[in-house]
């Protein structure tokens, strides 16, 4: 009797061992259900909160951290996790010069962003004019347009007055027309990647004293690849 006792509590106790192990195991099952339909949730909130819609046709459509060339000050160092922005300006404007600011919940700035030659419809990515590192809380940020300049004139290469090639890191303009050209000529170009600009900054290319008529002349540039850039316009006035 005391041998048949045992084993039965015996049997007791393992069916209660196993009962606590079914039992962790479902809890287990249902936090990290929970957990991951958490994290799930959290990720689809912040993609609902892009795009970001600023006033006068700008959009923020992606906020993400960038390895690569720092592109804004024309160094091209090396950085890494720095803050950028996707901008699309879905106006019917070009824009000359944007400025937008990013701010905690408590108003304080945290990064600032400067784009120059926003041509309508077009889309840039920007990077962090400092290259701040894109903080934990980017996508709950305030975001919001500081500063707003279009271009006072259209764009335009005036072929009229200029033949405009390139090869390599130069440039080359000639002034077709039957009139010296005094003033400096600019030509503004930017990189470009699968139709959408890198970086705000713009580069150009001056050509002192401008060109008399008939003349030609070649201008190296830093940064001009003409598989990477694209020229924006001219200006000789």
């Amino acid at each position: 009797m005391d041998s048949s006792k045992g084993q039965t509590r015996k049997k007791r106790r393992n069916t209660l061992v196993w009962k606590g192990v079914a039992l962790a195991i479902m809890v287990a099952v249902c936090v990290g259900g929970l957990f991951a339909w958490s994290m799930w949730g959290k990720d689809q909130e912040q993609k609902q909160n892009m795009p970001v819609y600023l006033k006068s046709g700008i959009s923020i459509e992606r906020v993400e951290a960038y390895d690569g060339p720092f592109w804004e000050d024309g160094t091209d160092r090396a950085v890494e996790d720095v803050w950028q922005l996707t901008v699309l300006n879905t106006s019917d404007q070009d824009i000359q010069y944007l400025k937008i600011v990013a701010k905690d919940e408590n108003g304080s700035s945290l990064g600032e962003f400067e784009i120059t030659t926003l041509i309508a419809g077009s889309t840039v990515q920007v990077l962090e004019a400092s290259a701040v590192q894109m903080p934990g809380n980017a996508q709950s940020c305030t975001y919001s347009i500081e500063n707003l300049a279009y271009l006072k004139q259209e764009r335009s290469l005036h072929t009229d007055k200029f033949t405009l090639s390139v090869a390599d890191q130069w440039i080359r303009l000639e002034n077709n027309s039957s009139e010296n050209i005094e003033n400096d000529i600019y030509i503004y170009y930017k990189r470009i990647e699968d139709n959408v600009l890198q970086g705000g900054i713009t580069y150009r290319v001056k050509f002192a004293g401008g060109l008399e008529a008939g003349e030609s002349r070649e201008e190296q540039t830093q940064h001009f690849d003409p598989d990477t850039c694209e020229i924006m316009y001219l200006t000789y006035q």
